[in-house]
Order: structure tokens, then C-alpha cells, then sequence
């Protein structure tokens, strides 16, 4: 499975699975690994409606079977369907392999017209020889635990199972695992792992630029409350302004700290360089990446990785190189796949839980930075510059107003406000 070339989805999912389905000239074959919506339902009609010929293997169990899809429809239409038996194995991700090129996995079966939090992502990939591995094991699937003893796929018969594509019998379902549908989880871990790297180096971007722009100024505007509240509790002696004036007095103590804690922060990159520390990310991610190795290797593999993680999402290129190079002048100091030191290794069952598990972390972590305060603002402000001016002159104003509270004999002129040493946050 060389020479793929990968990209995640999710709030345009279903626009590039529209297009890859709508482009379709010759096959499609779809294996879900859950209930089925509407939205990929309607997509695939429309593949069978324009003559591609499409091959559909579904649960055969009963709470498989989401309400509303007429899976007959598809039939009537020239799809063949492959109905696996109760107690069949299970797909650990829904996957639709398009004119032998095309690979679709992830949240399929889940698709939704607008964005969900709550999505993993539509994972695309680019590669002939990935899209034979899993059309491969799609058909021995279908041939093996079909309700109906059934042929496989025109065009796949006659040829002979990989090693990535053999599909092991297992007396318990349960067990089943193949190394097709691994690869696709981990090749999704991975994308997703590269999704939030790219979102926390976002926020660290937006945190330094804010910093620059105006933290000196937001510090100085918790200092002004916090005098304020201290002498408006001085003047009521209230159990309710003292608890004010020791909120305000804790949250810049703490502003203060984290501000006096913090990197200095890395030249900015060109867009050139910053292509190609995303694609050196990419690279070291897939070879140094925890779930890539057996779990005596674990502990050097996560501190490793920790240490790719924090350089991109730092902005540090130079970090990443420095990565780069002691992998590759050491690299048998480099946790690898593989066996491990005791002799064990993981059955492909539990390297598939764990790998869904990954994924399931990615996910939770993915959705509290979407419910962040600070990813509400980038979504919403792409003139950091603006965004930046704004907040200044609300702080600016916030200023004034405690210096009048506090009875000042004077406030900032329009000169001192404008002085390059003003530069607030919000």
C-alpha cells in the first residue's frame, strides 16, 4: 500500500463524497459498517441510476437495518446486494472502493449534509493497489458470510488473496480483523491525529499573533479591575465585592503567570516551508506514531511522538528536522512494528479495538476544541488584524471606564492609547 495519497473530511464531507460518487464511470463497491442514512443512501441511488454497477454488502442483523432505506430499491436497479448472515464478522469502518482508484472510509454509513461535531471524518485515499486490497476483502466477505452462497464481484474472482487481503477464520466472530480494514483505521488515526496537530499549531498561531497584538494592554486592564474591585470593597466591606476583588485578583495572577510561562514564540513560516514541515510531519508521524508499535515499545514511541507534536504545533521546523535526522542516522533507536521485547504480539482484534479506540479519543478531543472559545473565534474572524483592533479598543474603553471608577484625575489620551507599547487582547 505505497504511493497513497490521503485527505480528511468533515465539513465537507459530503461534497467530496458527492463528487467521488457522482464521478464514478464503471464500479463502485460499498461495504457500511453501520446503519445506513439517507444521505449516502440517495448518493448511491444515484450511482445505480446512471448505470454504474454497484456492489453493497450490508448487515444482515436486524438492528442493522436503519428505517426508511429500501435496500430493494438499489436492487431493482442493477445493484447487487450482498446480505451478511446474523453473527457474520463486523466492519470496523464503512469503506466504498470507486473505479478501482478511489477509496472512501470512516463515518459513511453517518454521512450528513451539514457538518456533526460528533464525526470522525470522511478519510479519502488515492492508490490502485489500496483499493484492490479492499475490494479483495470485500469479496471474499461477501463469498464466505453472505445470507446466500454468492459469487464474488466480476473482475475478482479468478484472482488470488493477498497477504494484506486473507481473510482468517475465527470461531468467534469477534476475532475478526483483517489487514485491509486495519490499515484503513490506521491510516485514519493518523489523518485525524494530523487534523488536530494542524488545529492546536492554529491556536498557538492566534495565541502569539494575540499576545503581540494586545496582551500588554489586556494585563494592564485586569490590573485597572483589579484595583477597582479592591477599592470598591474597601468602601462596602461586602461579602459579595470581596469575592469579586478575589476573583479579579486571581484571574490576573493567573494571566500573569501563564504570560511570564510562556515560549518565546517561532518565526513565523513561509508558506513554502510550512508545506513542507506539514508533509515532514506526515512522514515521521506514520514511523514514529504510537499505535504503530507493540506495546513493550510504547513508552519511547509516545515520548517520541510527543516531542513531533509539540515542534508542529509550535510552528518549529527546525524542531521536526531535528527529529528527522535521529531517525535517520539512529534509527534502531526508533521503536518499530512489529514484534515485541517479550515475544508477544497483539492479535489483529486488538490492534483493531485499540486502533477504534484511538480514533474515538481523536474524536472527543476534536469536539472540545470545536466547543472552544478560541476555535469560536477563528471560525468566525479571519481578519486576525481586525479582530485584534477591535478588542483593543473595547479593552481601551474598559480602561477608561475603571479609571474613572476609581475617582482618576486623569485617563489615557488618544496619543498614549495609539503608542506602539499599548498592545492589548482580548
Amino acid at each position: 500500500m505505497t504511493d497513497v495519497s490521503d485527505s480528511l473530511h468533515f465539513a465537507d464531507a459530503h461534497t467530496v463524497v458527492a463528487q467521488r460518487l457522482g464521478s464514478a464511470r464503471q464500479q463502485v463497491l460499498c461495504a457500511l459498517a453501520g446503519p445506513c442514512g439517507r444521505p449516502l443512501f440517495e448518493l448511491l441511488l444515484g450511482c445505480c441510476r446512471k448505470g454504474v454497477a454497484l456492489t453493497l454488502v450490508v448487515s444482515g442483523e436486524a438492528q442493522d437495518q436503519a428505517p426508511g432505506i429500501a435496500w430493494e430499491r438499489l436492487s431493482a436497479l442493477g445493484a447487487t446486494l450482498h446480505r451478511l448472515r446474523p453473527g457474520a464478522p463486523r466492519l470496523h469502518t464503512s469503506v466504498c472502493v470507486v473505479d478501482g482508484f478511489v477509496v472512501l472510509s470512516g463515518d459513511l454509513a453517518r454521512l450528513q449534509v451539514l457538518p456533526d461535531a460528533q464525526s470522525a471524518g470522511v478519510l479519502l485515499q488515492t492508490s490502485a493497489s489500496l483499493a484492490d486490497d479492499c475490494a479483495r476483502g470485500l469479496s471474499q466477505l461477501a463469498v464466505q458470510h453472505a445470507e446466500a452462497q454468492v459469487a464474488a464481484p466480476e473482475g475478482l474472482s479468478a484472482a488470488p488473496a493477498t497477504a494484506a487481503t486473507a481473510l482468517a477464520t475465527f470461531d468467534d466472530p469477534q476475532q475478526w480483523a483483517p489487514p485491509w480494514q486495519t490499515a484503513l483505521l490506521q491510516a485514519h488515526a493518523l489523518a485525524l491525529q494530523a487534523d488536530l496537530a494542524e488545529m492546536h499549531r492554529t491556536i498557538n498561531a492566534f495565541d502569539q499573533a494575540q499576545d503581540a497584538a494586545i496582551g500588554p494592554l489586556l494585563r494592564d486592564c485586569l490590573d485597572a479591575k483589579r484595583q477597582h474591585l479592591q477599592a470598591l470593597h474597601a468602601q462596602s466591606g461586602s461579602d459579595e465585592t470581596r469575592t469579586q476583588a478575589e476573583q479579579a485578583q486571581d484571574q490576573f495572577e493567573r494571566y500573569t503567570q501563564a504570560q511570564d510561562g510562556k515560549l518565546i514564540p517561532t518565526p513565523a513560516l513561509d508558506p513554502q516551508a510550512q508545506a513542507q514541515m506539514k508533509q515532514l510531519y506526515r512522514k515521521l508521524a506514520m514511523r514514529l506514531h504510537p499505535d504503530r508499535v507493540e506495546d513493550d515499545d510504547k513508552a519511547e514511541a509516545q515520548a517520541l511522538f510527543q516531542r513531533l507534536q509539540a515542534g508542529y504545533e509550535n510552528n518549529d521546523f527546525a524542531a521536526l528536522q531535528v527529529l528527522e535526522q535521529q531517525v535517520l542516522l539512529a534509527p534502531k533507536s526508533i521503536p518499530g512494528t512489529g514484534a515485541s521485547k517479550s515475544g508477544e504480539r497483539r492479535s489483529p482484534a486488538q490492534q483493531a479495538a485499540a486502533l477504534k479506540e484511538r480514533l474515538a479519543q481523536h474524536q472527543r478531543e476534536r469536539a472540545g476544541i470545536l466547543r472552544s472559545a478560541t476555535w469560536q473565534t477563528l471560525s468566525t474572524q479571519s481578519n486576525w488584524t481586525l479582530w485584534f483592533s477591535q478588542q483593543a479598543s473595547y479593552l481601551h474603553a474598559e480602561m477608561q471606564r475603571y479609571a474613572q471608577a476609581l475617582g482618576a484625575s486623569s485617563t489615557p489620551s488618544k496619543a498614549d492609547l495609539a503608542t506602539p507599547n499599548d498592545r492589548p487582547t482580548p
